[in-house]
């Protein structure tokens, strides 16, 4: 995620506190004066616009707690209105650096150029064949064929297939890792094959995992061990590891596959 997105998901976030902060919130201040000798300390409070100041006793300090609370959310209030206008005049000034983004501002004879380049790639990248599962074992399983030619081994992991495709990320199914794992004291190299394997613009590499029959108790250990194999060589969410789920008392939230790459891909 750049920079520029960052601060500006941080300025949506300021706003909203700011919104509900300021909603319920009474401009007029009771104010706290400290009595303190060295030997006592005494507190008053004086309301906003007086002079009169009161005593407060021990018995009714819920007056202090609720003017110290005033005070705070107050000061609160104002760190997010400064925040929100440095935040807008930074935003202003910030020139996004990322591939895409600067590739529009070059002259348009370099555009042009670029878009012949990706139309002649999309030429050949279309007479070639859609690279299919590297998994060797139980290539009976796959048995669900894609609209672009990927054959799968679930209705879920499809759906998941068609939207990586239909939103242009680069992918694939049961691609081979090599992982690695300390069995007795000792390192070995293990191979997995993620469901998906998904490469951002970046280059970065991004795993999905999709796990469809969490009702079974010896799926569950299985997928544990290997979500542990995961963590130990760095991949993990929400850094580089997407998880879903779904089994009989959990069924699957279609609409949630959109709501992954629109969240967690599209956005880094």
């Amino acid at each position: 995620m750049s920079v520029k997105k960052m601060i500006e998901n941080e300025l949506v976030l300021e706003k909203r506190i700011l919104n509900k902060l300021k909603k319920h919130f009474d401009e007029k201040e009771t104010v706290i004066i400290c009595k303190d000798n060295g030997r006592r300390r005494q507190f008053l409070i004086r309301e906003e616009g007086e002079t009169r100041q009161r005593y407060v006793k021990k018995s009714e300090h819920e007056e202090l707690e609720k003017a110290y609370n005033h005070k705070l959310i107050g000061k609160i209030i104002k760190n997010l209105e400064y925040n929100i206008k440095a935040f807008e005049k930074m935003i202003g000034r910030i020139k996004e650096y990322d591939y895409e983004t600067v590739a529009k501002e070059l002259p348009r004879a370099y555009r042009l150029f670029r878009e012949s380049a990706r139309y002649d790639e999309a030429s050949k990248e279309a007479l070639r064949s859609i690279p299919q599962s590297e998994n060797p074992k139980d290539r009976v399983g796959l048995k669900y064929k894609t609209s672009f030619g990927l054959f799968v081994r679930s209705k879920n992991e499809m759906l998941i297939a068609e939207a990586l495709y239909a939103a242009g990320f680069d992918f694939w199914y049961e691609k081979r890792l090599e992982l690695i794992v300390e069995v007795n004291g000792k390192y070995n190299t293990h191979i997995v094959y993620p469901d998906f394997t998904i490469r951002l613009q970046d280059g970065t590499l991004i795993y999905w995992e999709h796990y469809g029959m969490m009702d079974k108790p010896s799926y569950q250990s299985e997928n544990f061990m290997k979500l542990q194999q995961y963590f130990a060589n760095g991949i993990y969410p929400p850094k580089n590891l997407i998880l879903t789920f779904d089994g009989d008392s959990m069924p699957f939230d279609n609409s949630g596959i959109w709501r992954i790459i629109e969240g967690q891909l599209a956005g880094r």
